[in-house]
């Protein structure tokens, strides 16, 4: 615009002093080596004139010839961003419907078009998981990571928990341990770790990692008492083939887990196993005499011991509580105290019917000679235990 506005300014001057200096013309002279050029003033100063109006057309023409050829460019890019986002569109409705093989190759073919590429290829490895090629799935998070490489943790991350949905857990901690050493409280190097342990029944490990996941923010306190109760039962379960080695586990146990009624149940039912009924029941009574379970009290009957006479006096004592009563007088009858043990279980029998309390009651009868009321308690405990 100041071009132009200069060579206006130029053309004025010329009309107003160009009379006056009509009958001046003056004289140049240009000498370049043996080449001479003679030219008055006027014409030299017109022929400028005319040499730079020429510039600036030749400007003009080629301002607009570039900004034709970006806006051509930019048209075909626009384009191209818009197919490769519907692609995209198309690819994520077809891993939604279990087309993976499609929709790994429009996220593919859209990748190196789209507005997010590092996406793209994230979810083209997804897919060739899903349809179990292993191969393709790295060559992908390795194209995702040339694409973005400041996001390697969160792409190692990703592998790894493909390979853990793969149950290929020695790769995955292969790559895990060395982040878990320089960030021991990274919540998702956590979460897998926990995947991993679990799925390897790794215990002990599995127990370390829960305190710290709850403390990031991983689990809920009732989520992480439900893992630790999975977790030491499991090494109960390991131990159980010898008191020398069950004994050691549960003693190793925080004592607030060593009052779960499921725990003292699983720990005891390995004891009878193991032919420690006596200890099984002093370890079920002891934990009776601080909290009724109804859980322990089903359990009781199950011991065989020489003398009930400890667990019938603690029956007696709380037998007003919800499954007392019928565990007394199943023990009565164990101990052979049928006069005790028949009101007990008729009682209870009215009260809330059991298969467990039938077949006591069928066992007394039996004991008495009452075949056909034994015979008919028996259906009766047979029918409640099928139903």
């Amino acid at each position: 615009m100041v071009r132009i506005i200069l060579l206006v300014a130029v053309l004025i001057a010329g009309l107003v002093f160009g009379p006056e200096a009509a009958g001046n013309k003056g004289y140049v002279l240009i000498a370049l080596g043996n080449y001479t050029v003679e030219s008055s003033v006027t014409s030299l100063a017109l022929l400028a004139i005319l040499l730079y109006g020429a510039l600036l057309l030749l400007e003009w023409m080629l301002v607009r010839l570039l900004r034709l050829r970006r806006n051509t460019a930019g048209w075909f890019g626009k384009r191209r961003r818009s197919k490769a986002n519907q692609q995209t569109v198309a690819a994520t409705l077809a891993m939604a419907e279990g087309h993976y093989g499609q929709a790994e190759k429009l996220l593919v073919k859209s990748a190196r078009n789209s507005d997010t590429p590092l996406l793209n290829y994230l979810s083209a490895a997804k897919a060739a998981q899903a349809r179990g090629d292993e191969a393709r799935r790295d060559e992908y998070l390795q194209l995702a990571q040339q694409e973005n490489p400041k996001a390697e943790l969160a792409l190692t991350l990703t592998q790894t928990q493909l390979q853990i949905e793969q149950e290929q857990y020695e790769q995955a901690l292969a790559a895990l341990e060395p982040i878990y050493a320089l960030q021991p409280r990274h919540p998702m190097v956590l979460e897998q770790l926990m995947q991993i342990r679990r799925a390897r029944r790794e215990w002990p490990a599995l127990i370390d990692l829960l305190p710290t996941l709850r403390k990031v923010g991983r689990l809920s306190p009732a989520r992480e008492e439900h893992l630790l109760e999975e977790a030491w039962s499991a090494r109960l379960e390991e131990g159980s083939g010898q008191l020398d080695t069950l004994r050691p586990v549960w003693l190793e146990m925080p004592r607030k887990l060593r009052q779960q009624p499921h725990l003292l149940l699983t720990y005891g039912r390995y004891l009878r196993a193991l032919g420690a009924e006596s200890e099984a029941a002093d370890l079920w009574l002891d934990a009776l005499r601080k909290e009724n379970s109804p859980l322990l009290l089903a359990e009781l009957p199950r011991l065989k011991l020489e003398n009930y006479q400890t667990m019938l006096v603690q029956l007696r004592k709380m037998q007003d509580q919800p499954g007392a009563r019928a565990a007394l007088g199943q023990v009565a009858l164990l101990a052979g105290q049928l006069e005790e043990a028949q009101p007990l279980l008729e009682a209870e029998l009215a009260s809330q019917p059991s298969a467990a309390v039938y077949h006591a009651l069928a066992r007394i009868m039996e004991q008495r000679r009452l075949t056909n009321k034994a015979n008919e308690y028996y259906r009766q405990a047979l029918s409640l235990a099928l139903g």
